[in-house]
């Protein structure tokens, strides 16, 4: 397993990943931290934890949505090609599972 070091909101965490994950969890963890960001900027610093865990529920949220904006282009008359609606399909469970991932690591502490 690979160590990283993620910065959200101003705390460094250290995060196991898969090797060669590195990169990719860099970058969920700075997609992430724009969402900390912004809710500190119109909440301000309202406890780590709480800042988090509004901004896991932002990112769930957009998730959610394009599951649903899939869903319905799934449902239109334009279906997308049973390849490209499996692989979209996996990116976002993917996604979806690596946001919980880190959600769980981050409330570890």
């Amino acid at each position: 397993m690979a160590q990283a070091d993620i910065a959200i909101n101003g705390r460094l965490y250290k995060v196991t990943c898969d090797d060669g994950q590195e990169q990719r969890l860099q970058q969920l963890a700075n997609y992430f931290d724009r969402h900390v960001t912004r809710l500190s900027g119109e909440l301000g610093q309202i406890g780590d934890a709480r800042l988090m865990l509004l901004a896991a529920l932002t990112v769930c949220d957009e998730l959610f949505e394009t599951r649903k904006r899939l869903a319905d282009l799934e449902a239109a008359g334009a279906p997308l090609d049973p390849e490209s609606a499996g692989a979209a399909r996996r990116a976002l469970e993917e996604a979806a599972d690596r946001v919980e991932a880190l959600a769980r690591r981050a409330a570890e502490g």
